[in-house]
C-alpha cells in the first residue's frame, strides 16, 4: 500500500521542516498534495493557517517542495475548493489556474493535480494533457453513473469516503476504473461523518474562509455539524457507526481495491503520528488521535482505546445492513473501547 500524504507548513514548536518527516516513511510514502500560498480549497487557506506572511510561505514551501523532490516524492497539487463563487467558470480563474500549474511544471514540482471543479479540470486538460488528473473525494464519487460523467476529464478518482465500509461497491468501481486504464484512491482518516447531511455546506463555507469577515458573522452559531451533533452525548455512543474511519489494522481488507490510501495531515496537529499509525499498520492509541479533524475535545477525559476493538471488527461493520438504531453492534464496541483517562494511566 502506498499513500499520499497533505503538505504542512514547518512545525511553530520546533521548526520541523515536512521533508523531515516524510523522509521516515519512504518508500510507503510516495506522494505529498499541497496547495499554494492563499488559494481557497478543502482546508482553511495554507499560508493563513500557518501565521505566514505570502512572501515567506512560499518560499518555505518552494524549499520543502524541492526537498521533497529530491527524496523521489510525486508532487500532487490541490485546487479542491468546492466554491469559486461568482468566478468559477470565469477567465480570471482560468489564467490563475494555468499560472499555478505552469509555476509549478516549470520548476519541476508538479507530478498531478486534484480538483473538485469539472471546469478546472477541463482547462488543464486542454493545456497541459499530460499532466494526470485526481476527482477530489469532496465530489462524492460513489456510482458508476458518476465516474463515467468524470472519466473523460480524470485520471483518477477518490472515491466517496462514505463507501468505506462498503466493500463490494467500491470493487465494482475499483474494477470500472482499471477498465478505463484509471486509478483508485481512498481516505483512510477523515473524521468526517458518513453521509453528513452538512458536507456541502461545509465544504463551501471553507472555501470562502480566506474572504470572509469573522466580525459580521453571526454569533453563537457553530457551522460545524458534527461538532454541534456530538454536543448531546447520548449520540456519543453512536460515534463508530458514524465515522468513515478506517484503522491501520484494517487497511489489509482494502488490498484488493486500490494500492493507494491519501492520508488526511494537512491540519493534523501530529502528521508523524498519523504516517508512522499507517505505514506500520499498527496503532496502539486513541484512535481520536488520528483523524482530521478530531472529535477528541468532545470526549475530553476519555481514550477510544484501539487495543480494545475487536479483530473482527471490520469484518462485521462491513456486512451490516446499516440500520444503527436498532444493530447496536457499533455502541457495543463503542462501550467497550472508551476509556478514561485514569484507566488508562
Amino acid at each position: 500500500m502506498n499513500f499520499t500524504v497533505g503538505y504542512q507548513y514547518p512545525d511553530e514548536e520546533d521548526g520541523t521542516r515536512f521533508p523531515e518527516i516524510v523522509r521516515d516513511y519512504i518508500p510507503a510514502v510516495d506522494e505529498v498534495y499541497f496547495a499554494a500560498g492563499n488559494d481557497p480549497g478543502a482546508r482553511s487557506p495554507a499560508a493563513i493557517a500557518s501565521g505566514l506572511e505570502a512572501d515567506e510561505a512560499e518560499k518555505i514551501l518552494l524549499e520543502d517542495l524541492n526537498g521533497l523532490k529530491h527524496l523521489g516524492i510525486r508532487l500532487n497539487l490541490l485546487l479542491n475548493a468546492n466554491c469559486y463563487g461568482a468566478g468559477c467558470i470565469s477567465i480570471a480563474l482560468e489564467k490563475q489556474v494555468l499560472e499555478r500549474a505552469a509555476f509549478f511544471l516549470e520548476r519541476g514540482l508538479l507530478d498531478g493535480v486534484t480538483t473538485a471543479s469539472f471546469f478546472i479540470a477541463e482547462v488543464l486538460k486542454k493545456h497541459f494533457p499530460e499532466l494526470p488528473l485526481r476527482s477530489s473525494v469532496n465530489m462524492k464519487l460513489g456510482s458508476l453513473d458518476a465516474l463515467e460523467y468524470a472519466g473523460e476529464l480524470f485520471d483518477g478518482f477518490c472515491l466517496q469516503r462514505d463507501l468505506n465500509y462498503c466493500p463490494d461497491q467500491l470493487r465494482i468501481l475499483a474494477a470500472r476504473a482499471k477498465e478505463d486504464g484509471k486509478s483508485v484512491c481512498l481516505l483512510a482518516n477523515s473524521g468526517c461523518l458518513r453521509n453528513c447531511a452538512a458536507q456541502i455546506f461545509h465544504d463551501n463555507l471553507v472555501a470562502h474562509m480566506g474572504e470572509m469577515d469573522f466580525k459580521a458573522c453571526a454569533r453563537n452559531t457553530d457551522p460545524v455539524f458534527c461538532r454541534r451533533f456530538f454536543r448531546d452525548k447520548s449520540r456519543r455512543q453512536d460515534y463508530l457507526a458514524y465515522s468513515t474511519l478506517i484503522r491501520p489494522e484494517d487497511l489489509v481488507h482494502y488490498e484488493d481495491i486500490t494500492s493507494r490510501i491519501k492520508l488526511a495531515t494537512r491540519t493534523h496537529c501530529n502528521p508523524r503520528l498519523v504516517m508512522e499509525a499507517y505505514c506500520s499498520g499498527h496503532f496502539r492509541g486513541n484512535l481520536f488521535d488520528l483523524t482530521e479533524p478530531g472529535h477528541g475535545i468532545l470526549f475530553r477525559g476519555c481514550v477510544l482505546d484501539n487495543t480494545r476493538i475487536p479483530a473482527d471488527y471490520w469484518l462485521r461493520r462491513s456486512s451490516c445492513s446499516g440500520d444503527c438504531r436498532t444493530c447496536g453492534f457499533c455502541r457495543k464496541i463503542m462501550a467497550d473501547s472508551l476509556v478514561s483517562c485514569e484507566e488508562i494511566i
